[in-house]
């Protein structure tokens, strides 16, 4: 036989493990699970192929040879090298030192980073999150290309080759200034479009939106007189004019109280925000658990309807379960 790496057989490397280790043809079929004449048939092939005896009869077991001693912590080595292959490692996420990129919309960034900052920071202090813009339309190479590892989008927007969870069902609620005409009464379709209207089109930048759609299904119309591509604008300016908004109901929790919230006299469809993440990182520990960590910040964010509809008047509660 030829003594070359193609003659080495992983079952081999067991069968002289377990020899060195148990001293005993016995004791050493038993730990592999096969038959006392098997692992003879191995021992004679491990012999042919190292050239030596390796293990010679004495007394009621085998002594390995001055050759097999040499070898047992070489073979040692090697096992334990191949099973580091196939066993998966356990993520330590306190000892973890490294980058994970997230790219989200300002609403993604408003809503669900806070309390994924607590968790990180608790959990893991020593990883870094960079968070990028979302562009749905370059989303999937940027992932291929590991630019980014983690999107949270809607997956109307969002390429189909990814890898998806759903974390959040988003409604919309009417906003206002405090002191605005529309924070007295019930809020009706007349009143609802007496006033301009504040769109945000993060991507689009047009002037229709899902408030619109609603609003058309019932033969009316607003007018929308400012578009801005942020969210994290609509605020201030709400405080500041006579604008009307239709904002998603997560996100006017975080806003301040200068903000009267109140039930769209019209259905407007909400939306859902998932996760998404490429086939590459699906099973990889670290990426597992982040996304398991991401998960879990939003499935304890009931509080924030909470928070938001006890801002809400009695009417107004009355009239989104009307129209929901």
């Amino acid at each position: 036989m030829d003594r070359d790496i193609h003659s080495l057989d992983v079952r081999l490397l067991l069968a002289f493990d377990a020899l060195a280790r148990e001293r005993s043809v016995t004791r050493a079929a038993a730990r592999l699970g096969v038959t006392q004449q098997g692992l003879s048939g191995q021992l004679a092939r491990m012999r042919a192929l190292f050239g030596d005896p390796l293990f010679v009869r004495e007394g009621s077991g085998v002594s390995p040879t001055p050759r097999a001693d040499m070898l047992a912590p070489q073979i040692r080595a090697v096992l334990a090298g191949m099973r580091g292959l196939v066993e998966t490692a356990a993520f330590a996420p306190a000892a973890f030192d490294g980058v994970v990129s997230v790219a989200a919309s300002d609403y993604a960034v408003a809503v669900v980073l806070p309390p994924l900052l607590l968790a990180l920071r608790a959990q893991a202090p020593r990883l870094r999150l960079a968070v990028r813009p979302l562009q749905s339309a370059t989303l999937e190479q940027d992932m291929r290309e590991r630019r980014i590892d983690f999107a949270l989008s809607v997956p109307q927007f969002t390429p189909t080759g990814l890898r998806s969870h759903r974390m959040i069902a988003e409604h919309y609620l009417g906003a206002v200034r405090c002191d605005h005409p529309l924070a007295q009464g019930y809020v009706d379709l007349d009143r609802f479009c007496a006033f301009p209207h504040l769109l945000v089109s993060p991507d689009k930048g047009d002037f229709h939106g899902p408030t619109d759609t609603a609003l058309a299904l019932v033969g009316r119309a607003r007018d929308v007189a400012v578009v801005v591509p942020s969210f994290a604008v609509a605020a201030g300016i709400l405080e500041a004019t006579d604008l009307v908004a239709v904002l998603p109901a997560r996100l006017l929790s975080a806003a301040p109280r200068r903000l009267h919230v109140f039930a769209p006299p019209v259905a407007v469809v909400g939306f859902d925000l998932h996760g998404f993440w490429p086939e590459r990182l699906h099973a990889d520990a670290m990426h597992l658990w982040f996304r398991e960590i991401c998960f879990g910040c939003l499935r304890g964010m009931a509080w924030r309807e909470a928070h938001v509809s006890e801002r809400m008047s009695e009417g107004d509660k009355t009239a989104a379960a009307r129209v929901s």
